[in-house]
């Protein structure tokens, strides 16, 4: 069986005003083999300067692994589909 592993990293600053909902949604992921995303709230539901437009939003992630897993399951697919065609 797989194992995956991602960890989530926020901090507050000292100068946010957190009980009032002011403070930055930015925050990163980190991933078991290394790789570190930085992670925010899209702009369009959290406006500036509490969210961080540079950063990757939950919606784009989703959208990206869905597109990801489609893009494998193809490059897998295609190469058997032309090893069985009769040339």
């Amino acid at each position: 069986m797989s194992s995956y592993t991602a960890t989530i990293r926020w901090a507050a600053e000292p100068d946010e005003a957190f009980a009032k909902g002011q403070y930055s949604r930015a925050h990163e992921w980190a991933f078991d083999g290394g790789a570190v995303v930085p992670a925010s709230a899209s702009p369009q539901v959290v406006p500036k300067p509490y969210s961080d437009e540079a950063g990757v939003d939950p919606e784009e992630a989703f959208l990206a692994s869905l597109s990801s897993c489609h893009m494998l399951f193809f490059l897998d697919f295609a190469p058997r589909r032309f090893r069985h065609r009769k040339l």
